[in-house]
């Protein structure tokens, strides 16, 4: 699979025990680590202590970390230490029941970047060409580094549209996806060399 892809995320929520920082590093791959909040899809219901121990404790061997905007203030000390250590932070935010504003996503990541995020990542549910339209006016809006997706019946097709279009972050699944409209790695690698000029 390292051909196919560039780096794997460790979603240390949904794992039965958390990983060592030992057996991350030892990933064949550059890591992203996410202790998601149960809000917004996380498998475990951690308290902000338990969650900012494990990033704390698995940043040394993580290439990026993945903390959600909403949480960004309380979990300050992961931001400040990861910047320490030369780690970009990932802020992220999902809305698995349609996709908001145009106005309401730039001024999101507004308030991402203002609170020490190096790249705004949204995943958002389009419904209509309307909603997909939103998503790539706030890719071109925002601007880089951000990463963008789509969710649900115009997961796939969002996929494609927004990595052609600048998106820095294209999330796929190996072994099981985790959300609707998800690619599988190898397909996704496959269709968007298909796409290359």
């Amino acid at each position: 699979m390292a051909n196919v892809l560039d780096a794997v995320e460790v979603r240390v929520d949904s794992l039965p025990k958390p990983p060592a920082c030992e057996e991350v590093a030892a990933l064949p791959l550059p890591a992203i680590i996410t202790v998601r909040d149960r809000a917004e899809g996380g498998a475990l219901d951690l308290s902000w202590h338990q969650r900012s121990e494990l990033y704390l404790e698995l940043l040394p061997a993580s290439a990026a970390v993945d903390l959600e905007i909403r949480n960004l203030d309380q979990l300050a000390a992961v931001v400040e230490k990861a910047h320490d250590l030369k780690k970009p932070v990932i802020a992220s935010f999902h809305d698995f029941e349609g996709t908001p504003t145009l106005k309401f996503l730039i001024k999101l990541a507004g308030k991402a970047r203002a609170a020490g995020a190096d790249c705004v990542k949204i995943a958002a549910t389009p419904k209509t060409p309307s909603d997909l339209g939103i998503l790539l006016s706030a890719l071109d809006e925002i601007g880089p580094p951000v990463a963008m997706m789509g969710m649900g019946a115009l997961g796939k097709i969002s996929r494609l549209a927004l990595a052609r279009c600048g998106s820095c972050l294209n999330y796929c699944w190996v072994g099981r996806p985790q959300v609707p409209g998800q690619w599988a790695a190898r397909d996704f690698r496959k269709v968007l060399d298909l796409l290359d000029p």
